[in-house]
């Protein structure tokens, strides 16, 4: 007996969005600059992060110039992913995209731990400065590998299919954006080379914009508003003819007994 597979489909895919940023060698260039500086001053914090520097969570509100413009780069380029993944169902309007974001210096030796970003709706990282692949001992130094965190199927490593494989590993170059759900797990691959690895980490929820939702509300209650008294007015206009004609249909029997009365 024969058979017919009738359709493929993808469940609860992973999307990787890969975008370019324009003019990232000379805004890496700067970065590299204000990244130093603020190196010198700033003790950095421990997250996923070993023998590497992780600054603050504060890169959208840093006021030096490349910090600022990548972040409002990067800040459109989510906005315009959301727009595309989320279809003309999306109430765009009434939506906000919040970020915070970090630096990543892993030098040497540095590597970040299988992670993922919770509380958060889109995750990703620009590549500032990628070591030269010439210099490498390991042809996965700084590589980021994302990991499939649901139970692998068994037998999973000897079917050979892309779309079913557990891990997915990337070299990004430098002026690299990659944008992926929050919830994806992740890691990044030590750095065997000489030269460091500096990465801008970041996330974003998407959130509803409170003052723009006020504001529709409060404009439709004026628009209702307007529209009952309006309606009023026009039911008061139509009903005045009508009492008129009433009050001089029960005048005229007492003109006609005047007028009767006078003759006689």
């Amino acid at each position: 007996m024969g058979h017919k597979i009738v359709n493929v489909r993808s469940l609860f895919p992973t999307p990787l969005a890969v975008i370019r940023i324009e003019d990232h060698e000379r805004i890496n260039a700067e970065l590299m600059k204000e990244i130093a500086a603020r190196r010198e001053k700033e003790q950095g914090i421990i997250r996923s992060n070993r023998e590497g520097w992780h600054s603050g969570l504060d890169f959208f509100q840093r006021k030096e110039p490349a910090h600022r413009e990548l972040a409002q780069a990067i800040m459109k380029a989510v906005a315009a992913l959301t727009r595309r993944m989320g279809g003309k169902a999306t109430d765009y309007e009434n939506l906000r995209l919040e970020c915070d974001g970090w630096v990543n210096v892993n030098p040497e030796g540095g590597y970040n731990t299988p992670h993922d970003h919770p509380g958060s709706f889109w995750s990703g990282a620009y590549y500032v400065s990628v070591p030269d692949k010439s210099a490498d001992k390991n042809p996965n130094s700084g590589a980021i590998e994302f990991i499939d965190h649901r139970s692998a199927p068994a037998g999973q490593g000897l079917v050979k299919a892309p779309s079913l494989a557990g891990i997915q590993t990337f070299h990004p170059n430098a002026g690299t954006l990659l944008v992926f759900p929050s919830g994806a797990k992740h890691w990044v691959h030590p750095n065997t080379s000489e030269e460091d690895r500096v990465t801008i980490a970041f996330n974003a929820r998407v959130t509803m914009n409170v003052q723009k939702m006020r504001q529709a509300m409060a404009d439709r209650q004026k628009q209702v508003v307007k529209g009952t008294g309006a309606a009023a007015t026009k039911a008061g206009a139509a009903k005045k003819p009508a009492a008129v004609k009433k009050a001089a249909t029960k005048k005229a029997p007492a003109k006609k007994k005047a007028a009767a009365k006078k003759t006689a």
